[in-house]
């Protein structure tokens, strides 16, 4: 599976991987399979290995919730199903930004901010571009797979790999990182005034 750690947008901007970003502690997942966690889609780990993936429970649907630890600009997101459970990957998704409490009734009332219908081919792990202005301050995005390739609505989903590609954005007032605390502080101490 090609997962790429960065890629370049239409305008030539450097996109990356928002795997870092990403409140893992924080993410959640409505309908899914206790034995095949969301984690086994979402961790850099897990993504390497095609025996680890998500999958639904007691029907075709999922609802994903994924936080970010900050604001993010969302470029594409990449769903990848193995070749060998291809025919139960996602079929049509909604998209949700900034939503983290939805569950799967309230989903019908809400408006999305995108809605996909994937093809065979779009589940080997390439990018699927968004409607990138609907993706601009995005600190959760939940996404609704209503079913999968199969067309049966009691066939579970699976997912193997899942990630987002964009941009961070820097907001005055974000606590910064330790990181960046400890280099400002290292840079106030060797540059006193």
């Amino acid at each position: 599976v090609l997962m790429r750690s960065s890629a370049k947008s239409a305008c030539g901007t450097e996109m990356e991987d928002l795997y870092d970003h990403v409140e893992r502690k924080q993410c959640d997942c409505l309908n899914g399979d206790e034995s095949f966690p969301l984690s086994n889609a979402i961790d850099r780990e897990a993504r390497e290995d095609d025996e680890k993936f998500l999958k639904s429970d007691c029907d075709a649907q999922l609802l994903l919730h994924i936080a970010f630890q900050q604001i993010v600009k969302i470029h594409s997101i990449v769903i990848y199903t193995c070749q060998k459970h291809r025919a139960v990957g996602p079929k049509k998704i909604a998209l949700f930004v900034n939503k983290p409490h939805l569950d799967f009734s309230s989903c019908e009332s809400e408006k999305t901010s995108q809605e996909m219908e994937l093809t065979d081919d779009l589940l080997d792990g390439r990018p699927l571009e968004l409607k990138f202005t609907s993706f601009q301050n995005v600190s959760s995005l939940s996404i609704l797979v209503k079913g999968n390739m199969s067309g049966d609505e009691d066939e579970p989903t699976i997912i193997s790999k899942l990630s987002f590609l964009g941009f961070t954005t820097n907001i005055e007032g974000r606590k910064r990182t330790l990181e960046e605390q400890k280099a400002a502080s290292a840079g106030d101490w060797l540059n006193p005034k």
